[in-house]
This record gives structure tokens, sequence and C-alpha cells, in this order.
């Protein structure tokens, strides 16, 4: 029969009130706890909330189809004014048509100039600037301007006064619109030209593209002949006849005399492109030649290259073309729907007498049909492309990312011309017979997974990279948003950091606990855990303001201090071993006086030390040394590999003789056994670095470098900076954590240690770190979560650079730093602005796995702790 226990009854009861106060308190510390947990996770999903539109793509809908006049196919230009409501097409012969988008009703039919039918004409991409080319050898330049006024009810006919809110109707030369506030809009389509100017080609003007640039406006023109003329218009101002002239100036390359010599063969190419600046013209041929002319001197263009757009492929030809914003890159459309992207780049090797080399950065992939029509936007590097199956597709040229892809609109037939609405939010296509429009959302098109983590090939770059560049004073600007250069400066911080903090910080905190009698030890404390609270910016002031240009002054004795402040320190620890018993307990109080003593002499000799190294190991100058710019690598090496010698030459002197250097230390005096001791100390460091000098010529003479890794070129704000102001912030807070793991290691294990005959030392290293690990750990995590969340150290004295190099003397951009520095200038709900909150999220997600891995592996050493 089993038996049953009684729970013994509560005798007293407690008060009301201190029930009261108990159940309250439960409820506040539950409701505390897990309001905590749900503000992290509040912020959590306000992040993600933020972030989320930026994958979310774009979005077309609204089609409307109207017919119009029968087009031919050689139309070159379509648009429309940013309130959709006329829409425009130009033909080759620069004749001008504009229509209602409503009911497609003509408006105006007129040519661009009143000097006739025009040989060639041209548009700058993204805006509504033209340029005319004549057979008589004149251009004329000009633009469409669409202009805006509100009119009274009272002034339109009664049939007007009606019109329903949204809808158009023509209305003398525009378009008159109801807006959704009732009032009268009229839009109206105005060509403005200037005066047309002779670029004295002798002949009629087959090819022709023009550019305004800060210096005035350049163009380029092709004869017949297949001469090419470059040409820049100067605009002078006479004073007497107070009258402004224009002045053209320039230079002619007869193309095809020179490729008749080179090839034997010449015909007039297809299409001509002009460079934003007017310093490169392109020739292209339909069957997939280029040539590059270097146009820089505009009186004498040369050939500079000559390429095929289709490397390797045979067969294929160009069936539409046209800049993208800004004239950087070539948009080369051919018969299998592709989209190459063309851009001029400067690699190190190139070939070509400027320097210059054109590379096909992207190939973007389109429908089954040929790619009959290419739209640049004036806004973004969004491209709308026009397919021979009447199939419209929109991409982001950079990120290569598909924004939209419109089926064919039934039997409309090919895509004559595409265009995109100024503010992005329409898209219109010209067929043979009819016109169709479409509202469009793009969203954030520069935003996509390969954006922020891939490389990726940007305008002007040798070859896909990792860059953070997230604005510029003009739309022609290609944002460069990776994420990565700041996860790596994010990174490197945190690894310098820790590098110089947590020895210090460990190594006092293992001093204070097992060393330091307990009263110094009630003062210092304190002292150190003060160092906290310490403001970071006052750091990061001292850091930029007074650390950098000290160290910049001061670089060859900051690297051999490193070295001899350690080596003087312990230099001087093995000295005062060899005083006597008695001048020892006499001189204790001093001793910290004698190794403070120590340090300064490490400095001095550093200051001494420092220059020679710098004459013998960099050539007399370190910096030009770091630049690469003379000397040869023992030097660098040397720094580098020392540390590592160090610890070698200490297993072969110290380990393999311990216990033999023990016995021999033991049979004399304490001075003779001191005496021993440094003079082993000074053989194991001589040995260490004669060790470092012969592996640092081996590697030398393999021809390997360490510039241009962790060493490299020096700016005064660099990464060496920010981790010794870095080091010091953390320094408190891993101090006194480990401080207080190693203080609660019970006293039992020490006495059981120092009672089995183990010296002090070996208790701290045997006994009492092992069973504070898990502590210590901790102690650790938390300085290197403070460490990746610093920002005003960083910002203040990194250089605020998005490089990724391991150079310890180049500095970086972090997430936070980045954060700080760009949201109060961010424009909200932009794409630069969700980018912000990406990269916050990144940086919480960053946290959170540190903080994870670091619970696993405390709990591993609490478990290890309790077997030992």
């Amino acid at each position: 029969m089993s038996e049953t226990r009684v729970q013994p009854r509560r005798v007293k009861s407690s008060r009301r009130g201190v029930r009261v106060a108990d159940r309250v308190s439960h409820w506040v510390i539950t409701l505390g706890g897990i309001g905590t947990i749900v503000s992290v996770l509040m912020v959590c999903v306000v992040l993600v909330w933020v972030v989320l539109p930026l994958f979310a793509g774009g979005e077309v809908s609204g089609r409307t189809e109207v017919q119009v006049a029968a087009t031919s196919g050689d139309v070159v230009r379509v648009g429309e004014d940013e309130y959709r409501t006329i829409g425009f097409s130009i033909d080759r012969q620069g004749h001008l048509r504009s229509f209602l988008l409503d009911d497609g009703t003509t408006i105006v039919e007129t040519p661009l100039s009143s000097l006739g039918p025009a040989s060639a004409v041209s548009f700058s991409p993204g805006s509504n600037e033209f340029g005319l080319g004549f057979a008589d050898g004149r251009v004329v330049l000009g633009r469409l301007e669409f202009t805006t006024s509100y009119l009274d009810a009272k002034d339109l006919p009664e049939d007007l006064r009606t019109l329903p809110e949204g809808k158009s109707r023509p209305h003398g030369q525009g378009v008159l619109q109801r807006t959704s506030i009732g009032q009268y809009r009229q839009q109206a389509l105005q060509v403005v030209t200037d005066d047309p100017v002779d670029l004295g080609v002798g002949g009629p003007i087959r090819l022709f593209d023009q550019t305004t640039t800060s210096s005035g406006r350049l163009a380029a023109a092709m004869d017949d002949q297949g001469r090419l003329f470059v040409r820049r218009f100067q605009v002078e101002y006479d004073m007497l006849e107070d009258e402004e002239t224009t002045v053209v100036v320039g230079g002619a390359l007869d193309v095809a005399s020179v490729e008749q010599e080179k090839t034997g063969n010449w015909s007039l190419p297809d299409h001509l492109a002009l460079s934003s600046l007017g310093d490169t013209v392109y020739l292209i041929w339909n069957s997939g030649r280029l040539l590059r002319v270097d146009a820089r001197d505009v009186e004498k263009p040369v050939l500079a290259e000559s390429l095929s757009l289709f490397p390797g492929e045979k067969g294929r030809r160009v069936t539409a073309l046209a800049p993208l914003l800004g004239r950087s890159s070539l948009l080369v459309g051919d018969d299998l729907g592709r989209l190459g992207v063309w851009f001029r780049t400067k690699p190190p090797d190139a070939p070509n007498p400027d320097g210059i080399v054109m590379r096909r950065g992207h190939l973007i992939a389109g429908r089954d049909a040929a790619l009959t029509a290419i739209a640049s936007s004036g806004r973004s590097r969004v491209v709308a492309l026009g397919f021979d199956d009447g199939g419209i597709r929109i991409v982001h040229v950079t990120g290569e990312g598909v924004i939209a892809d419109i089926p064919p609109p039934g039997d409309a037939g090919p895509a004559l011309a595409v265009a995109l609405a100024p503010k992005e939010d329409g898209l219109l296509a010209l067929y043979p017979r009819k016109a169709a429009s479409w509202a469009l959302d793009v969203g954030y098109p520069e935003a996509s997974f390969k954006a922020y983590f891939g490389k990726v090939w940007y305008e002007e770059h040798v070859k896909p990279e990792y860059v953070w560049q997230s604005s510029s004073g003009t739309d022609e600007f290609e944002p460069k948003l990776s994420l990565v250069p700041l996860i790596f400066g994010t990174v490197k911080a945190t690894i310098y950091s820790l590098l110089f903090g947590v020895p210090l910080a460990l190594l006092a905190a293992v001093f204070t606990s097992e060393f330091m009698h307990p009263k110094w030890k009630r003062r210092i404390k304190p002292t150190l855990e003060l160092m906290a609270s310490l403001p970071s910016v006052v750091l990061g002031f001292i850091a930029g303001l007074v650390i950098s240009p000290f160290l910049e002054k001061h670089v060859p004795q900051a690297l051999v201090a490193v070295y001899l402040i350690p080596f003087f320190f312990l230099l001087g620890s093995q000295l005062w071993q060899g005083l006597s018993p008695r001048w020892s307990s006499r001189l204790g109080v001093l001793r910290g006086v004698f190794l403070v003593f120590a340090v300064a002499l490490g400095v001095q000799a550093a200051g001494v030390v420092g220059p020679f190294a710098e004459r013998v190991f960099f050539a007399g100058d370190l910096r030009l040394w770091l630049d690469g710019q003379g000397g040869d690598a023992t030097g660098g090496w040397l720094l580098m590999v020392l540390p590592a010698c160090v610890l070698a030459a200490w297993a072969v002197v110290a380990l393999p003789f311990r216990r033999t250097w023990e016995r021999w230390t033991g049979l004399g005096s304490r001075g003779r056994a001191a005496a021993l001791e440094v003079v082993r100390f000074l053989a194991g460091s001589g040995l260490a670095v004669g060790l470092a000098w012969g592996v640092a010529v081996l590697l030398t003479a393999a021809g390997f470098d360490p510039r241009g890794s962790v060493l490299g070129t020096y700016v005064q704000r660099n990464a060496l900076v920010v981790g010794f102001a870095m080091g010091f912030a953390i320094i408190p807070i891993i101090y006194t954590l480990a401080d207080d793991a190693l203080s609660s290691v019970p006293q039992h294990l020490r006495a059981a240690s120092l009672g089995c005959g183990a010296t002090p030392w070996q208790t701290a290293s045997r006994v009492v770190i092992p069973t504070a690990m898990s502590g210590i750990f901790s102690a650790v995590m938390i300085g290197l979560g403070r460490a990746v969340g610093e920002t005003m150290i960083v910002l203040m004295a990194a250089g605020n650079t998005p490089i990724m190099d391991w150079n310890v003397f180049n500095g970086f951009r972090t997430l936070s730093a980045n954060i700080a520095e760009e949201l109060p200038e961010a424009v909200k709900d932009s794409t630069h602005y969700r980018t912000l909150f990406l990269a916050a999220l990144v940086l919480f997600v960053m946290t959170l796995v540190l903080n994870t891995v670091a619970e696993v592996v405390r709990q591993r050493f609490r478990r290890r702790a309790t077997r030992l």
C-alpha cells in the first residue's frame, strides 16, 4: 500500500497588502518581459514592413487603345506630356503629329522646321531636345515644350464647360482637360527652334546627333561620302551690336577612306551616336559592326576602336539602337529580341591608344521576336522595349530586372515606337494604325537581391563590383546600392576593434580578479567601469581630430611601438623578478611605477627606432612604400609575421626544455634565476626577430607582397584609428563582465588548486578561466555587439568611404554609420529611403545571429565547466 505524503500546511498567512503587492509585482514583471519581447519583435516587423515593397515589382493597368492616322515604319520618336493628355510622333523627315490620347484625334501636323524635310533626325534620351540635318548641310537644333495654362469657365464654349472631370478635348492648338478639382487646364505642344547653322559639310547630312554639355552644344554628322564632321557650337556676344552669334568650330575624319584602306570595303553606317560630353562618336552598322571615334579634340577626331556588337555570333543584326539616359551607354537591340548594353571602360591593359575599351556590361533577354523600338526614361535606368510581335517589355538596365511584360494587343502589328511618360507613370506605344497607352507603376526598379547583395556591372566600370553610391546631383546618375561594402566595413571595424580591445580587457580582468589586492581592486574597477559612460561622440571626436593627425605624422614610430612597448614591459617584469625578497617587499608599492617607467621607455625607444626602421626597411618613406612607390616587401612581411614568429620562438625556447630549465633556475639564488630568465627572454626575442626576418625574405623572394591586402595606401582616417578608439569603447563592457565571471568562481576551487602546489598563474589559467569561460565568452560577445552597432566613432574617424579591402591604413563605411549619415537626407518612400531601412534590417539580423551563436557556444562552455 503506497504511502501518501501530506504537504505541510502553512500556519501563518500573509497580510492582504503583501499578497496584493506580490500579485501586482508578478503581473508587472510578466507584462514587462512580454512587452520587451514584443517591442523587439515590433522593431523587426516595422523594418520588414518598410522593406517589402522594394521587392514587389512594377504594375501595368488601364490599357487604352485609340485609332490614329496610318503610320509608316519610319517613326523615330513618340512621347506624351506629363498629364498624359497629348501624344506625339515624329518621323525621319522631321514631321510632327500630335494627337489626343483619349480618342486619337489629330491635333496638329507640322514639320519641325521651315527648311522642309530633314535628311537626318536625332533626339536626346529622356528629353525632348532634337536636332535636324538637311540636304544643304545645315542643321537646326530645338526642343519640344508643353505649355500649361488654366482657363476661366466663362471664357469657354458651352460644350466645354460641361466636360466631365478627367476628360479632355481639343481646344485651339492644344487640349483642354477638366481636372479632378474642377479646374480647366489647357496643354499645348510648341516647337522651339534655333536659327539654322551651317556645319560646313558641303553636301547632304545623312546621319546626325547632338548633345548639350556645360560648355555648350556639340554635334556629329556624316555625309553620303563617309566623312565624319565633329562640331562645337560657340555662342559669342557682340557688345557693340548687342546680339549673339553662333560660331561653329571643329574638324573632320574621312572614315570611308580609312576603312577602305584597312578592309577594302565600305558602306554608310546605319546609326550615329554621340556620348554625353561629345568626346566619343559611335558609328554602327546593322550587321553589328561598331567604330568608335575619339573626338576629345574636335578639330582632330581619330579612329580609336573597331569591334563587333555580337562577339562570337554570326548572322545577328541590329534592329534597334538608342543611347541610355546620360549617353554613357548604348542600348543595342537585335533580331533575337535581346538588349545589349555597351559602355566605355578603362582597363589597365587596354590595347587602344586612348586606353578605352568598349564592353558589353549587360545582355537582357527579351521576347521571341525582334526588338524594334527602344525608349529610355528621363528619370532613371528604366527602359521600354517594343518588339516585332507587338509586345512590350519594361526593364531596368542596371539590375537587368523585368518590371512589366505586356502581351501584344491583338492584331496591332509591330511596335514602331514606345515612350515612357515624363513621370514614369505611363507608357505609350505606337503601331501602324493605332496607339496604345497604359498606366504604369514602376515600383522600385533599382531594388533587387542582385543589386543589394550581388556584383553588378556599372557604367564605365571594368568589371562587376560591389559598390555603394546612393545619390548624386543629376537624374543621369546610376544608383549603386550594394550593401556588401557596408557589411564588409561593419565586419572590418568589429575585427580591428576586438583585436585591440579584447586582449587588454581580458588581461585586465584576470589581473584584477586573481592577482590584484582587493583594496586596489575596489578603486580601479569602478574607475574602468566609468569609461563606459564616456559618450562615443567624444571618443570619435578625439580619434578624428587628435589621434588621426598625430598618427599620420608618426606612423613608423606607432608601428614599432606595437612591438617595443610589450617587449620593454615584459623585460621590466623579468628584471623585477630579480630583486631580492627584502627589496621586493620594500619596493612592492613601486612595482606599478616601475612597469609604467618600462612602458615609457618602450615609447621612447619607438621614437628612436621608428625613423631608423623607416630608412632601412621602407626605402626612407613609409607612406610612399605603402603606396607601392619604392622598396621591396621585406619590411611589410617582417611586421606581419613577427607575432607568429614570437609564438614559434617561445615554443622552441620554453616548451621543450621547461622541466630542465626549472631545475637549473632552482639550483641557485633568486638573482641567478632571474638573470637566466632575462637571458632566455632576450634569446627568444632575438630568435623571433631573426625567424621573422628569414620568413620575410623568403616571401619577398617568392614574389609575394602584402601591399594591396592588409597593407596599402595610407589615409588619415583609417581602420587603425577606429580600432584604437572603438577598442576603448568596448574595453569597459568586456572587462566588467569578464571580471564578474572570474570573481564568481567558487573560492574553494582556488584553494584546492593552490593546496595541490599550483602557482597562482597555474590556478588562474587552468582552473579559474576554464570554469568562467561561459561568462568570459558572453562578455566578448556583448563587446562584439557594441562594436557592430557603433556609429559615431566610425562616422568621425573612419573616413566613411565604402571601400572593400583589409588595408589597416584605409577607411571604410559601416551599416550604422551609413544609416545615421544618409537617412535624414533621404526622400521619404524613395528607393534610397527604403534601402536604408533594409540596411537597418540587415544589421538587426546580423546582431540576432551573433547573439544566437553566442548563446549556443556559451551553453557549451557552461556544460564543459560543469564537467570540470
